[in-house]
């Protein structure tokens, strides 16, 4: 029987409710800047994943100003050696890793908003790329890799800005990839995550919409196809979406950076069917376009960390484990914070931050020395 979701999915803003600052204690969580790394011209994305097969994480960042990759080996300590550039089209915006080819070696696809394409790098595993063709796709904004078709070979979904469609690209397992499938979304997608929303074992998909407020949701048939979407509001201006589970019941949930006047973040609890219940929200910083989500207090509850690229900060919003979160914290970082990663960066089972700013062409590392909370 399909859910009578009417009453959600028509709901304004006014249903929304509103839960920030909640006067409740929460365990803190402590950082500290590291260093801070330079990069390539306009730093808009970034990866942490292990290249070379080290054992640590390494780190990849898309600069969008001088459309190049900069590539850094993670020591294992925090810090990072430079490894060099790579070339990609022109003003990237997003990054996917997976093994492209099955050789088990990360390879990455990178998406070039105004080249039209997608540039293929397939890793040799020292922490080298090699150029491997590129897609075709219309001004793409965002990208995510999972196996969509259930053929044990790494697929790529990627968002096409302009036309509001999501486009499906099978993977070969060789490295090379097929445009395979086409679905409508919002207005102006510019955010996309996979997950199984609805509990069958097949990966659907999420889309944030900045121009139609709202979060689209595709469940996948398990053959590269998806059904139609359902369109969930989730503020003014969609900029972003972190998954994580925020009220401990087992079910991916979704919260969504809206960076305005004021900039929010709200935030979709799953019920497990591919639905959602009518969002909670709260206020962020100036600017908040990106978040994600960890446990970064330590206290085995989900917390998210926001980018507000207006005060050159990013904030720590305590998860108190049932979908609400806590008054944030914040750390200074660089000019124009606009995309944070999350590792582990020196062994000690915390994880640390990595984050992006966009003005200063330079990374910044936190490192996580919260405490555990003991029980």
């Amino acid at each position: 029987m399909e859910r009578d979701t009417r009453g959600w999915l028509g709901m304004g803003c006014a249903a929304f409710a509103l839960v920030a600052n909640i006067n409740v204690h929460a365990q803190t969580a402590s950082f500290f800047t590291l260093n801070q790394i330079p990069v390539g011209s306009e730093p808009a994305a970034l990866a942490l994943a292990d290249m070379d097969r080290g054992g640590k994480p390494d780190l990849v960042v898309v600069n969008a100003g001088s459309s190049s990759l900069t590539l850094q080996r993670g020591v294992g300590n925090g810090y990072f050696e430079h490894w060099g550039d790579q070339s990609v089209g022109a003003s990237p915006r997003a990054i996917a890793v997976g093994d492209f080819n099955g050789d088990g070696k990360l390879d990455l696809a990178v998406a070039n908003f105004a080249s039209d394409s997608i540039s293929v790098f397939l890793g040799i595993g020292n922490g080298t790329l090699q150029p491997f063709g590129s897609l075709k796709v219309s001004s793409p904004s965002a990208i995510v890799a999972a196996d969509f078709n259930r053929d044990g070979k790494t697929d790529l979904a990627v968002v096409d800005s302009i036309s509001n469609n999501v486009v499906i690209f099978l993977g070969l397992g060789n490295g090379a990839f097929v445009p395979f499938f086409s679905a409508s979304v919002g207005d102006r997608p510019v955010s996309i995550l996979a997950a199984d929303f609805n509990g069958d074992g097949i990966a659907d998909l999420a889309v944030a919409n900045s121009l139609s407020g709202d979060v689209s949701v595709l469940l996948g048939f398990g053959e590269g196809t998806f059904q139609p979407a359902r369109n969930f509001p989730a503020g003014p201006n969609p900029t972003f979406l972190a998954l994580g589970d925020f009220n401990g019941d087992g079910k991916p949930d979704v919260a969504v950076a809206n960076a305005g006047s004021p900039s929010m973040v709200f935030v979709l609890l799953g019920l497990g069917d591919g639905f959602f219940l009518p969002p909670l929200s709260f206020t962020a910083g100036d600017t908040s376009s990106f978040l994600v989500a960890g446990d970064f207090n330590r206290d085995g509850k989900t917390d998210l960390a926001v980018a507000n690229t207006g005060s050159n900060t990013i904030s720590i919003f305590p998860g108190l484990g049932n979908g609400v979160f806590g008054a944030e914290q914040n750390f200074t970082v660089g000019s124009a914070p606009s995309w944070i990663a999350v590792a582990d960066l020196n062994g000690d089972g915390r994880p640390d931050l990595v984050v992006a700013n966009r003005a200063s062409n330079n990374v910044s590392v936190l490192i996580n020395l919260s405490a555990a909370r003991h029980r």
